[in-house]
């Protein structure tokens, strides 16, 4: 039996594998597409209309000219991209902040006897507030005029003079990935202490049998229960740092110059201060090329994590 042949019999298998099931299960995909529909018009048909705006020169007006690639050269080459590019990558270090608080504090009460309840309600208070609420707040307490940090350093003698941290690039940039960390890292104290509760305490009254210690019971048992559920948070962390808008914006309005522009702000910037729509698309689809790599990686990582863990 030729190759050709054995190939045309596995397509025709295949078509007729497919016919069966959507005679079988016809009402439930007539019931799926709705939602199919609606995601297609909702997300996938803006995004490929974005797609295409980004190859034109595009202005708040609706003129339009075919450009091709020409939006994203001029990215290339224009050092505010960059500039941008690197603020958003600094912003989405941030994470890394948030894994450390809300990693010690989801051991913290996840050990205590009392007062779980009240003290996971005083931790997840930053992540209930609005982020303008809380952008106002630390822009208060980080007033270089009279914001009682600055005011309580200086009097302490721990620092000559307030740091006017607005006018200087790399200490608001800082400044906003530190309150960034302050403010979301709830969301994972959520997953992580969700996680820690669903252990089985079976594990470590096995652990105490074959003598482990506190320390051999986290690496051993703890830790490995938390993989899978770091991995997920950290990489919903990401994409969202990569995505934030409405605090930095409030905090910096992207500047000094373009210091703290995060992409997403360079993309109102320019879409609404220069009227330039084809190329704030273009910088949402570095913007959206940018978050699914890492996404990817940490899908991958994910997958592989979730098939190493031993129970």
């Amino acid at each position: 039996m030729s190759e050709e042949y054995r190939t045309d019999r596995a397509g025709v298998g295949r078509v007729g594998r497919y016919a069966e099931n959507l005679r079988e299960y016809w009402f439930s995909y007539l019931l799926v597409t709705p939602i199919l529909v609606l995601i297609v018009a909702v997300l996938w048909g803006p995004f490929v209309r974005g797609v295409w705006i980004s190859l034109h020169q595009w202005t708040s007006s609706g003129k339009q000219a075919w450009v091709g690639f020409e939006n994203y050269a001029y990215l290339w080459q224009w050092e505010a991209f960059w500039v941008g590019l690197e603020a958003t990558v600094v912003y989405g270090l941030s994470t890394v902040i948030q894994l450390v608080l809300a990693l010690a504090a989801s051991l913290l009460v996840w050990n205590m006897n009392r007062f779980k309840g009240l003290l996971s309600g005083v931790f997840l208070l930053p992540y209930t507030m609005p982020q303008v609420v809380t952008g106002t707040i630390w822009l208060f307490l980080l007033e270089p005029s009279f914001g009682p940090v600055f005011t309580v350093l200086t009097d302490l003698g721990l620092l000559e003079r307030a740091i006017a941290w607005p006018s200087q690039g790399e200490a608001a940039l800082a400044v906003v990935t530190l309150v960034a960390g302050w403010t979301f890292w709830p969301f994972m104290f959520l997953i992580f202490t969700a996680t820690l509760e669903s252990i089985p305490e079976e594990y470590y009254e096995a652990g105490r049998v074959y003598g482990a210690n506190r320390w051999q019971s986290f690496r051993r048992i703890t830790f490995p229960q938390l993989k899978s559920a770091i991995l997920v948070a950290v990489s919903l962390r990401v994409i969202w740092n990569f995505s934030k808008v409405a605090q930095p914006l409030q905090m910096t309005g992207g500047g000094p110059g373009f210091e703290t522009s995060l992409l997403p702000i360079l993309m109102y910037r320019i879409a609404f201060n220069n009227f330039q729509l084809g190329r704030a698309y273009a910088v949402g689809v570095v913007l959206l090329v940018l978050v699914i790599g890492f996404a990817f990686l940490f899908i991958r990582e994910f997958e592989r994590q979730s098939g190493d863990i031993q129970l």
